[in-house]
């Protein structure tokens, strides 16, 4: 039988949450296709992760011990990784739509001469003429449209924008079968990690503070960072603030950045183009300041605050500071 695989990748972080979450997406294409589910990390910690990678559905979990091995050396990963796909009947690989991960799906799908998508929002499998077809939908045209893609090769390679599906709970029995592969060699050498400051934990955070591009006029941004930083939210922000390089590009919300699921997000001077919106997922306590009484954003929000963020924001900060 073929099977869906789903890569687990592991950072310098740790194990990236999204794997629970592509396990959740291959059970919807699984239902279609009656496909069994792999996971598969690999990393020199890959064995540590075993009881992590325990999730609900899966079949299978294979853990290849690279020793000596950085995430970033996709050079050796890559094969490695290939090597596995070759010796089994995959149909699917689902990955994070993360740039190491892109990184290396990229050289696995040259390897594999398979066809990829990437930064996916859903999946729709669809039985057709005895065949199962993966429909891919993401964002296209500068995020204003949607597109559906279809993949013919076999293995298709899939990354998600993250928040994409509900993680899959930690309630599976898989077979786990550790692989060491030991005298691995890279052209690639890692001289120095330096960690993002500003994209945090944005995927678990309870509390979120995202900001606009009306955060750029005076004090405003660093009003808003002071007051995420004050009650321990993540700060991020919408695209333009990614592409004016106030924020990175790991804290940016919306369906062409990291979708979230937080219980309560505060959202200062952003308009609320459905683009953005369609990041926030769940039912989260949504409060909007805007001085634009028109915004879309307001359409969204469960509180609105017609008002310049720069008379609000010192306000919120000075209710926070403990009595």
């Amino acid at each position: 039988m073929s099977e869906i695989v789903v890569y687990a990748q592991i950072t310098k972080n740790g194990l990236n949450p999204e794997a629970a979450e592509l396990v959740t997406a291959a059970q919807e294409v699984a239902k279609v296709s009656g496909e069994t589910i792999t996971v598969l990390a690999a990393d020199d910690q890959a064995p540590s992760y075993e009881d992590a990678l325990k999730l609900d559905g899966v079949s299978d979990v294979i853990l290849l011990h690279t020793v000596g091995i950085d995430e970033m050396q996709t050079d050796v990963l890559s094969e490695v990784i290939a090597d596995v796909i070759t010796s089994r009947d995959v149909s699917t690989i689902l990955a994070p739509s993360e740039h190491q991960a892109r990184a290396l799906l990229s050289r696995i799908a040259v390897k594999l001469d398979a066809g990829m998508t990437a930064a996916c929002k859903e999946l729709k499998p669809e039985a057709v003429d005895g065949k199962v077809v993966v429909h891919q939908i993401k964002s296209s045209f500068g995020s204003q449209g949607l597109v559906t893609c279809d993949i013919t090769t076999k293995p298709a390679i899939i990354t998600l924008i993250p928040g994409s599906y509900e993680a899959a709970p930690q309630t599976g029995t898989p077979k786990i079968q550790v692989i060491e592969k030991e005298n691995l060699t890279s052209a690639l050498e890692v001289l120095a990690f330096e960690e993002s400051q500003s994209a945090g934990n944005l995927l678990g955070a309870r509390r979120v503070v995202c900001v606009g591009k009306g955060a750029i006029e005076g004090e405003n941004f660093s009003l808003a960072k002071s007051y995420a930083q004050k009650i321990n939210a993540a700060f991020a922000g919408s695209r333009p603030m990614a592409d004016q390089h106030w924020i990175d590009f790991e804290a940016q919300i919306g369906e062409s950045g990291t979708v979230i699921r937080p219980e309560a997000c505060l959202i200062c001077g952003v308009s609320g183009a459905i683009q953005f919106t369609e990041g926030i997922k769940g039912d989260p306590l949504v409060i909007a300041i805007n001085k634009d009484p028109k915004a879309p954003i307001f359409g969204f929000a469960d509180y609105k605050v017609v008002a310049d963020m720069k008379d609000i924001l010192p306000e919120l900060l000075a209710a926070a500071d403990p009595k």
